[in-house]
């Protein structure tokens, strides 16, 4: 029975090493795999040709519709309402020289008639004195001579005294017709009634609001630019005698209408807290059509800016801002390595970089996003 436990682990062994033997030959025989060189990288990269073009600035802003003129009509005599415009109601439209309100007028009346009889009676009154004084000095030569007439004897303070009662009387005569005009209260300029306040048969007094009114001939859009935005662009009083040109756009129902403006004036200093200064653009007729460009729409301004005559108008990513904040491009050269490229910004939109200077017609400029840039690394221009 130990024999051939023996036997069975003599064999168990030879088997054993028989099996190490064998591996170890199959891996002394195994042939060396030699390792191959690792290519470098090359980013594939898309690039635009840079093409030098004529290219029209345009500045675009974002603005309220606003009138030109608007105020208060206001009562300058008191009195009660007897006449009511069918356009003195909120949103009505009047025209120049209209009459929109009427006082009663009989007081008024009244005071015009006793204020001319006043007049009337002052007249007589110095007519008289100056046939007396006149009747006085002839007397006073007759009997004297060459001798000076006193004062008194001629009447001179009383007549001075008449003259002044008569100027007087005309000036409450004068009053006393404005008093009446007032009576009446007429449109000052084609417009629109923001709110009347104003009712039939009212009791109103000197100085009360009416109603508050604009003028409906030209309306402005106040909008905002930086001193960059302003840099192309003309304001009168700013950069150049005569404004920009401009489109408005405004979308009262959701579809756009484009009305035509331009830059009339800016405001007197910037805004302390935004650095940024109000231009406004004026749009004539608003109501010449349908919908009009009526106050408070919030409204889309493109401006008319100068005309750069050789530039280069790049999408804007293929922009970078360096290290020591300039702006620069990737160009790629005719044995596909890249150069880094300091360009002149001259304004940066939303979509597009516009460039003038730093490159050459011609260049290849990278679009793509490259992350580890090197001078004069290779890359692989895409198709």
């Amino acid at each position: 029975m130990d024999r051939r436990r023996f036997l069975q682990f003599a064999l168990a062994l030879l088997i054993l090493l028989l099996a190490v033997g064998l591996s170890g030959l199959i891996i002394s025989r195994k042939p060396e795999l030699k390792r191959k060189p690792r290519a470098p990288y090359v980013p594939a990269v898309k690039v635009i040709k840079a093409v030098p073009q004529a290219h029209q600035v345009e500045i675009s802003a974002y603005g309220t519709v606003i009138p030109l003129r608007s105020g208060t009509l206001s009562a300058q005599v008191a009195g009660q309402v007897i006449y009511l415009a069918p356009s003195l109601i909120t949103g009505g439209h009047f025209r120049a020289g209209e009459v929109l309100l009427r006082l009663d007028p009989q007081d008024y009346q009244t005071a015009l008639a006793q204020a001319e009889a006043e007049l009337l009676e002052a007249r007589r009154v110095l007519a008289e004195l100056e046939a007396q004084s006149q009747t006085a000095r002839e007397e006073w030569h007759r009997l004297r001579g060459d001798i000076p007439v006193p004062d008194l004897v001629a009447k001179r303070p009383q007549l001075a005294a008449a003259r002044a009662k008569v100027k007087a009387a005309e000036a409450a005569v004068m009053q006393a017709r404005v008093n009446l005009a007032r009576t009446e209260i007429k449109a000052p300029f084609d417009g629109r009634v923001i709110e009347a306040k104003v009712e039939l048969g009212q009791q109103v007094a000197p100085g009360q609001e009416l109603a508050r009114v604009y003028e409906v001939r030209e309306v402005e859009v106040a909008i905002s630019l930086s001193a960059q935005d302003l840099r192309w662009i003309d304001v009168p009083g700013i950069t150049s005698p005569q404004g920009a040109k401009a489109r408005v756009v405004v979308r009262p129902a959701g579809v756009p209408v484009v009305w035509s403006g331009r830059v009339v004036r800016a405001a007197a200093q910037l805004d302390e807290k935004t650095r940024l200064l109000t231009v406004y653009v004026r749009v004539k007729s608003p109501f010449s059509r349908r919908p009009p460009l009526l106050p408070g729409l919030f409204a889309e301004v493109h401006l008319k800016g100068h005309l750069l005559k050789k530039a280069f108008v790049l999408p804007r990513k293929a922009l970078h801002y360096s290290e020591k904040g300039l702006w620069q491009v990737y160009v790629v050269d005719k044995s596909s390595r890249l150069h880094i490229r300091p360009v002149e910004v001259a304004r940066l939109e939303p979509d597009r970089a516009v460039i003038v200077s730093g490159l050459n017609p011609g260049d290849l400029v990278v679009l793509s996003p490259l992350s580890g840039v090197t001078e004069a690394m290779r890359v692989k221009v895409l198709p």
